[in-house]
């Protein structure tokens, strides 16, 4: 990643990731595939008004599609997924949730009436977090007293140091969510935040993060696999793709970093699980990504 990047300016992955949550709360009118009704608050005006209009979305996702295949159904799949999540864990009146890279999520607030008492820790790049704050004021949407917002560079600062700060206790089970990050980040940086949940955690805590697998001779002609890398290094400068896990590693891969699999999902599980309705699959998602979740051995 650029060391310029998020730490200079707003996400422009996390402006995308929105727009694609917006888009799919107005094709899908809040239903199951589309439940964030805020993820529009953090776009522009203009994109505001223009996605209103079914036309202009249909031509935004086939421009999106055109040189990154399956992302947008990738998206739908990794709110639904990362969502479940975070339900759950209210429900079962978890003490902390840390969000690792938050950038626009909205769980803390289309949530909020599940939240019995979780404390929950927003942690993202300063200039991220800030025009997160300000879209949530213009929006008139309180953050709860029960929600942090903290700034980090995960690459330069300790996660230990800053959510201390920010008020999490190791000694309370917590769900940390490290949605569309862990690919964004350096190797040193990864293994920073997976140690950290392996040594500073109770062991009944979660990881969930999502991932990508390297372009090889075995995936290139996978769904949407070679364009998706190739668009990324060309249209993404300031957050290139840096980290992948080796296909079929990730038990070894968390296991050397003092983590047990609690659940994997690949590209054909993940369009299974979260995508089909009715027997019948919405479309293909980008085949290169992975879900996992983990905990401390």
């Amino acid at each position: 990643m650029s060391t310029q990047g998020v730490e200079a300016k707003p996400s422009e992955t996390a402006f995308f990731a929105a727009l694609r949550r917006a888009i799919a709360n107005k094709d899908f009118d809040s239903n199951r595939f589309g439940p964030d009704f805020l993820a529009e608050y953090f776009l522009p005006s203009h994109f505001r008004f223009f996605i209103k209009f079914k036309k202009i979305r249909k031509n935004t996702k086939d421009k999106l599609n055109s040189f990154l295949p399956g992302l947008n159904e990738y998206m739908i799949a990794r709110t639904l997924h990362f969502d479940g999540l975070f339900v759950d864990a209210m429900k079962k009146e978890f003490p902390q949730i840390v969000l690792l890279g938050a950038g626009y999520d909205t769980r803390a607030y289309r949530f909020a009436d599940l939240n019995k008492g979780t404390k929950v820790i927003e942690l993202d790049a300063a200039p991220t977090q800030n025009w997160k704050k300000k879209c949530l004021q213009k929006a008139k949407i309180s953050i709860p007293d029960n929600v942090t917002l903290t700034p980090i560079n995960f690459n330069k600062e300790s996660l230990k140091d800053v959510l201390e700060k920010a008020g999490y206790d190791a000694a309370k089970k917590t769900l940390f969510i490290w949605e569309g990050v862990s690919y964004y980040l350096e190797g040193e940086s990864v293994d920073a935040t997976l140690g950290f949940v392996s040594k500073s955690a109770r062991p009944e805590s979660i990881i969930a993060f999502d991932y990508v697998v390297p372009l090889t001779a075995e995936n290139e002609n996978a769904f949407g696999v070679k364009k998706f890398f190739e668009s990324m290094e060309k249209e993404h400068d300031d957050e290139a793709l840096v980290f992948a896990i080796t296909e079929g590693k990730i038990e070894t891969f968390l296991e050397e970093r003092g983590l047990k699999v609690i659940e994997h999902l690949d590209n054909e599980e993940i369009e299974q699980k979260l995508l089909t309705d009715k027997a019948s699959l919405l479309s293909h998602i980008t085949a290169a990504f992975r879900f996992v979740s983990a905990s401390p051995n």
